[in-house]
């Protein structure tokens, strides 16, 4: 399952300008988010009309919901629970007329939003994480991937770690090899 989360000035400022990676809020199944319009997405979520000389558009995340051990993704009466972005999660922009653009993708968080311009480290808490080794890391899952991405944060990078960025490094493991757990 995905969900479609209607994002505010405010969360669309900080995905794309800050790199934040934390999402949260309401949220409807992917497949009942059929609006015909930017503003029919707007009054769907109680949203107010944009300011006089902003854009009509409106942008919104496809959330999915990855097969993982633990559940990242938690929704409850239509909300969801602030967490890391899942590796994968769409940006969409809604133009005024209905016409659906991509804007952005999360890429994992040794990576980040791509097409943003903000920092790349990940949000250490909410989250998935993975003690291992003696190291208590930022962790994820991707479709596609055998095994658990786990991600250095800092200056050094660990043993059997690549740099993705300045500053975050990555290593996938087998899943076995390390304690999961949800912060």
């Amino acid at each position: 399952m995905s969900w479609f989360c209607l994002l505010t000035p405010r969360q669309t400022t900080a995905i794309m300008l800050e790199g934040h990676d934390v999402v949260e809020g309401p949220v409807v199944p992917l497949e009942e988010a059929a609006y015909g319009s930017a503003d029919d997405a707007r009054a769907a979520f109680g949203h107010a009309d944009p300011a006089v000389g902003a854009g009509r558009f409106v942008d919104f995340l496809v959330i999915p919901e990855i097969d993982e051990p633990l559940r990242t993704v938690r929704v409850e009466d239509g909300v969801l629970a602030p967490t890391r972005a899942p590796s994968g999660t769409e940006y969409w922009r809604m133009e005024p007329d209905g016409r659906r653009i991509v804007i952005s993708y999360y890429d994992t968080p040794a990576y980040g939003w791509r097409n943003g311009r903000g920092p790349v480290r990940p949000a250490d808490r909410p989250g998935l994480r993975a003690r291992w080794n003696g190291l208590d890391l930022v962790a994820a899952f991707e479709d596609g991937v055998d095994g658990v991405h786990l991600v250095a944060v800092g200056d050094e990078t660990p043993e059997g770690f690549t740099w993705t960025k300045v500053g975050v490094s990555r290593r996938t493991v087998p899943v076995e090899e390390c304690e999961l757990y949800l912060a």
